[in-house]
């Protein structure tokens, strides 16, 4: 289908109406001017012809000689095929004699409007031998309508030259032309390729030395450092940001600060998460001794209640009962303030994690602006930066996946310092109740007579002191699965970081890889 909206059509339609205008000028100008001349010509020949005649003529009418003999003298002029007629006016403008095809004017003033009857005139004055007065005028007519023919003539030649050059010059545009269109289709599909996000192969632009050239080499260099850009977005996009962007301007210059923040960012993300995972680690330790410790609590409680149960059934051993009742109630009450410690113990953790999960949280917020930021940049490239922006929303992602698991992570320890300090209640219940045992048990050796009462008394204590121990023992092992989600997540943390590249291969590897050794020993501290 044929665009005649196109340059070709364009460059073809300017050169035809130049050529149009200059043909209409030389049709106007040059047979007009071919007319002057040959009237100009035409003129001159005639007066070439009268000037030729008065001498004769006025040597005859000096001599007075009859008119009648003028037409012979007159007859050599008719020998010029052009010559029309020839006449000889008197002094008082008079015919006196005429000859030719035509019939002469009758006045030599009717001779001066003559010019415009198709006959070119021109006149002669005839003066007597001494000069001194004028006998007469003799005009002679030549025909004008070669002047028409000339003028006819003039205007088709110049009409086939221009139809000629018309079209020499409408080929040579429509020549001309097609190679600037090829090569501007050229840059156009490359143009195109490029808005489509395409910058993965060469363009291969024909290189001219004239300004489609030069556009044709800005567009490969520019989609030369679209394609490097494309390439370093793509290893950001995986994880490497050990690439280097060449290049000036506000685009480069972005990269190379999302890449420097997002180093940073990685580094800071493996440090803290070693950090996340070591105090989980210790915090698990602790909880899965508090465990032990509540369970060798019950197992106390569980033979003082199998005690007491015997003081019951035989009063006869009430006082080495009540020996015995005393040492467990000693034994239970520096358990119970292990507990306590071990419990104080976990809650500083718990208080040493919030912090960490704060600064976590500090840092994912900052990565989540500086994603924001980043695409904001990518569309300010427009389609160009299309990947810029993509992976600037994967590092948006990371950062609300870290915020996500932190706020898991400050809920679970949140659960744990409660169920901590709902510990430390229940043991100080312990140690009071203990201490309780262990003066009652000096009393039943001094009063056996409130044996019974004694006894009772105790019974209930330990019963109370046994489902004291038996929510500890629940607490403790919610505090466990709550220590090992930690653990869990904190690895997890470490697995995410480690798949970033902060530094050129061969380098040091820092907090985003820890070496496999400190794998091997959180993986020994995990549950079986």
């Amino acid at each position: 289908m044929l665009n005649f909206r196109s340059i070709r059509w364009k460059i073809a339609a300017l050169v035809a109406s130049v050529a149009i205008v200059l043909s209409a000028l030389d049709l106007w100008l040059i047979p007009n001017r071919t007319a002057r001349a040959s009237e100009a010509e035409l003129r001159e020949r005639a007066g070439i012809l009268a000037t030729m005649l008065k001498e004769p003529i006025g040597v005859a009418m000096d001599l007075e000689q009859p008119p009648e003999t003028f037409p012979d003298t007159l007859r050599t002029a008719m020998t010029d095929p052009l010559v029309s007629w020839v006449s000889v006016y008197d002094a008082k403008g008079a015919r006196i004699a005429a000859i030719g095809a035509v019939q002469a004017p009758g006045s030599a003033a009717d001779v001066r409007g003559e010019g415009d009857g198709g006959v070119v005139v021109s006149e002669a004055p005839i003066r007597s031998r001494n000069g001194d007065r004028q006998l007469g005028t003799l005009a002679v007519g030549l025909r004008s309508d070669r002047i028409a023919h000339r003028r006819a003539d003039a205007r088709r030649t110049i009409a086939l030259q221009s139809a000629g050059i018309m079209l020499l010059g409408l080929g040579l545009a429509w020549v001309i032309s097609a190679r600037m269109t090829r090569s501007m289709a050229h840059i156009k599909e490359a143009a195109d390729r490029i808005a489509r996000g395409d910058v993965s192969a060469r363009l291969s632009l024909r290189i001219s030395g004239d300004e489609l050239g030069d556009m044709a080499s800005a567009f490969e260099r520019m989609n030369t450092q679209l394609r490097e850009l494309q390439e370093t977005a793509k290893r950001v996009a995986g994880g490497d940001f050990t690439c280097k962007i060449t290049g000036d301007g506000e685009l480069f210059a972005a990269f190379r600060a999302m890449v420097a923040s997002l180093q940073g960012l990685a580094t800071r993300i493996g440090n803290t998460s070693s950090e996340v995972a070591s105090a989980a680690a210790g915090m698990f330790s602790s909880v899965r001794e508090q465990e032990t410790t509540a369970n060798q609590q019950n197992a106390a409680l569980e033979e003082i209640r199998r005690t007491v149960e015997a003081l019951t059934a035989s009063a006869d051993h009430i006082a080495k009962d009540a020996a015995t009742v005393h040492e467990m109630a000693q034994r239970s009450l520096v358990s119970v303030q292990r507990t306590a410690e071990q419990t104080r113990l976990v809650s500083s953790h718990s208080d040493r994690i919030g912090e960490i999960l704060s600064l976590i949280q500090s840092i994912a917020d900052k990565s989540d602006l500086l994603a924001l930021n980043a695409a904001l940049e990518g569309t300010k490239a427009g389609e160009v930066g299309r990947g810029f922006s993509l992976v600037a929303a994967e590092m948006r992602r990371l950062s609300e996946h870290v915020m996500d698991s932190v706020r898991d992570i400050r809920k679970l320890v949140a659960d744990m310092h409660a169920a901590s300090h709902a510990s430390v209640l229940a043991t100080e219940d312990g140690i009071k109740l203990a201490r309780d045992t262990a003066a009652a048990a000096a009393k039943i050796s001094d009063a056996v007579d409130h044996q019974r009462e004694g006894t009772a008394q105790v019974k209930t204590a330990i019963v109370d002191i046994v489902g004291a121990v038996n929510d500890t023992l629940t607490s403790s092992a919610d505090a466990t699965r709550s220590a090992e989600s930690l653990l869990q997540l904190s690895h997890a943390l470490k697995a995410t970081a480690r798949a970033f590249r902060v530094k050129p291969a061969g380098a040091k590897r820092e907090a985003t890889a820890p070496a496999p050794a400190n794998d091997e020993a959180d993986a020994d501290e995990e549950p079986g």
